[in-house]
């Protein structure tokens, strides 16, 4: 059956509060359910930052395809709609928005359905993760029947260096634990974001190298500069 948030969890909610230094000045932030007000901003934030700067993205050039960013849009619209998306905001009223992370639940029960498109960018992008997070039996890894997962992590690039990031996935736990959920996993694409989780306590649990990638038709041009691997990185959730 798809997940949907018990009603007796409360949203939206605060689940995460911290400080920064950002320059000579302290800025505390939290990291709180996105609320629908926050959709459009976050996804033109994903669709500015996210398009450019991640790895896979990056390297086939993604917008100047439109048909392909046209799937990544619709896919975050619709997972937004499942109200278990975080947003990073200051922790002030009408505080700037300064990270995104789209996450939704999957079940062993959700119908299986093979990934496929006719679009060949997107094929190529969504493709290769969903070739990696099925790589392992997560279900049984992890001894659960529901995990939480991404879809996307992003920070505006005026407030990356500030530890964000890793923030943000520190909040997937107690989100993870008013939900019942007992693990979270994603595929990260980049070795910056794969060093971030790694920070935040999440283990490999899978990993290939983009040349490996490259011979089952996945091919992101000269992504091994700067990132060797795709990794399927998760936590348990105690």
């Amino acid at each position: 059956m798809v997940f949907s948030r018990h009603p007796d969890v409360l949203y939206p909610k605060v689940w995460h509060k911290f400080t920064i230094q950002r320059g000579s000045s302290s800025v505390t932030l939290r990291v709180q359910d996105l609320t629908e007000d926050l959709f459009e901003p976050a996804v033109q934030m994903l669709l500015a930052y996210f398009t450019r700067d991640e790895p896979p993205c990056r390297c086939v050039d993604i917008n100047k395809y439109p048909s392909a960013v046209a799937e990544l849009e619709k896919l975050w619209r619709k997972t937004l709609k499942d109200k278990l998306s975080l947003a990073c905001v200051e922790d002030k009223e009408g505080g700037q928005l300064v990270g995104v992370n789209v996450l939704t639940v999957v079940s062993k029960e959700d119908k299986d359905e093979e990934f496929h498109t006719e679009d060949k960018v997107w094929a190529s992008l969504f493709g290769a993760v969903d070739f990696v997070s099925r790589a392992v039996d997560v279900y049984q890894h992890y001894g659960v029947d529901q995990y939480l997962t991404a879809y996307g992590l992003v920070v505006p690039p005026s407030w990356r260096g500030c530890k964000i990031g890793k923030e943000i996935l520190l909040a997937r736990i107690p989100l993870c634990k008013a939900l019942g959920i007992k693990a979270t996993v994603t595929v990260f694409t980049a070795s910056a974001s794969q060093a971030v989780a790694m920070k935040a306590g999440f283990e490999v649990i899978y990993q290939i190298s983009y040349e490996e990638l490259a011979k089952k038709g996945f091919i992101f041009p000269n992504i091994e500069k700067d990132t060797k691997y795709s990794k399927l990185m998760g936590l348990a959730i105690d």
